[in-house]
């Protein structure tokens, strides 16, 4: 017959745990969650998740707490969404990059002009920090009779966390070479086509490109190639990449 009751007892406690808990601190920083039994002269009976009661002497007694266990909120798993390549890119230096002193190898700093979608979702904020590579820069009388520089977007920024990409490369020649070469370039007018087209409406390309009249291009300086900073640059995935949706 005891040993029924005892077997009850545990059940009851057991329920009582699962139904909600109580939370039992201890001086030396253990915390337990189960059920308060009681107060005794040896001190606190509490069952721990074991169900087994248990005495714990008062100086050994933080802290004690009624009502359920405090829920810790699984962090949603962030959507990702992968932009396929071909997706235009379009960017704003930071730097200023000029064959006179530009090394083959630096790394130069951009933000994006325009979100960068992908399935109808902005995975990259307008602003969003890009980095890229210069491929090649040769100073005229330097390395050759033409001054030249070939640059190539590398990686994006979000949240803190870099994100490698692998567009085409943007490239200047400079006028040794019979005529200055500058491709894949937008400034003014032409920077807001190009966003007039990618958002499928001209007519908010030619506002853009009203209010990015003042926008920088590539200039020619004495024998060396010059993009300046604020310059709009387009460049294309050539490998599709995944990012975060941005919330």
């Amino acid at each position: 017959m005891r040993l029924k009751l005892l077997v009850l007892c545990a059940v009851c406690v057991t329920l009582a745990y699962t139904a909600s808990a109580d939370t039992l601190r201890l001086k030396n920083g253990q915390v337990i969650y189960g059920q308060f039994i009681g107060r005794t002269p040896e001190g606190i009976q509490f069952a721990g998740p074991d169900g087994n009661p248990q005495i714990y002497p008062p100086q050994e007694v933080a802290a004690l707490t009624f009502g359920p266990v405090p829920a810790q909120r699984p962090s949603p798993a962030q959507e990702m969404m992968t932009v396929p390549a071909g997706t235009i890119v379009l960017v704003q230096l930071v730097d200023t990059l000029d064959t006179s002193y530009t090394e083959t190898g630096q790394v130069f700093s951009a933000t994006l002009s325009t979100n960068l979608l992908a399935n109808g979702y902005v995975v990259a904020r307008i602003g969003t920090p890009a980095y890229g590579q210069v491929i090649e820069a040769n100073s005229a009388g330097r390395a050759s009779g033409t001054s030249q520089l070939q640059i190539q977007l590398t990686q994006i920024v979000i949240g803190g966390n870099p994100y490698p990409i692998v567009t085409n490369t943007f490239d200047s020649k400079g006028k040794s070479s019979g005529r200055r070469s500058f491709r894949r370039l937008f400034g003014g007018a032409g920077l807001g086509a190009a966003i007039g087209a990618i958002a499928g409406n001209a007519g908010m390309g030619a506002a853009i490109g009203a209010v990015a009249g003042g926008v920088g291009s590539v200039v020619q300086k004495g024998d060396q190639v010059q993009i300046p900073s604020e310059t709009q640059l387009q460049f294309i995935l050539q490998q599709p990449v995944t990012l975060p949706v941005v919330p």
